[in-house]
């Protein structure tokens, strides 16, 4: 984390590990057990945040199916619940934007966010991106960047479509459109934003 959050959230404590990485994906490679614990289930993750009392655990969300990943938003939500375990600040390492997926990571209390695509990270890469973690990468402030119409609807276990809900659901969203309009605060400035239609 940068410094000015670093101290007053995770000051570091040579006894205990440096982070817990919770990745049901195999998208981490080479990480170091000596200061970095890799589990591969909710149920382990729970388990060793107890046990091993890590500075910061960090909650890998990948190329997953749904199931998966409301798996791993109830994990989120019993760490913050649990009094062995709530103190200890959660990072959701996330593929791409998706607003009900930050909405219901919000309701479960994680603390930070970081879009990381379809990359494999290593040990120094994911140590990198912990270091630098700061206020721009708080959850609060990637869902305020996202339009507030986007809807999504399921397809299949894995995959959603986007649509417009300020156009009654019938437009599906896709491309420059959706990354560069509805997923920044460009929004503002959408016709559909600042004139929804209404259901009657």
């Amino acid at each position: 984390m940068k410094e000015d959050e670093n101290n007053s959230m995770v000051g570091r404590q040579s006894r205990n590990p440096r982070f817990l990485i919770c990745d049901t994906t195999g998208n981490m490679d080479g990480l170091a057990p000596a200061e970095e614990i890799w589990v591969s289930s909710p149920i382990q993750c729970l388990d060793k945040t107890v046990d091993e009392a890590p500075e910061l655990i960090i909650i890998c969300f990948g190329q997953i199916s749904i199931k998966e990943r409301e798996a791993l938003v109830e994990l989120c939500a019993a760490l913050k619940r649990n009094r062995h375990t709530r103190h200890y600040p959660v990072v959701a390492m996330i593929s791409g934007k998706q607003r009900i997926l930050l909405e219901s990571l919000n309701r479960a209390g994680v603390d930070f966010v970081r879009y990381i695509g379809e990359m494999t990270l290593d040990s120094m890469q994911l140590r990198k991106f912990i270091d630098n973690l700061g206020s721009d990468d708080r959850l609060e402030r990637h869902l305020t960047a996202l339009c507030p119409f986007l809807h999504y609807s399921e397809i299949d276990s894995r995959h959603e479509l986007t649509m417009c809900g300020a156009y009654l659901d019938r437009m599906i969203l896709g491309g420059r459109w959706l990354h560069d309009i509805c997923e920044t605060q460009s929004h503002l400035h959408c016709e559909y934003y600042l004139n929804p239609r209404i259901k009657s």
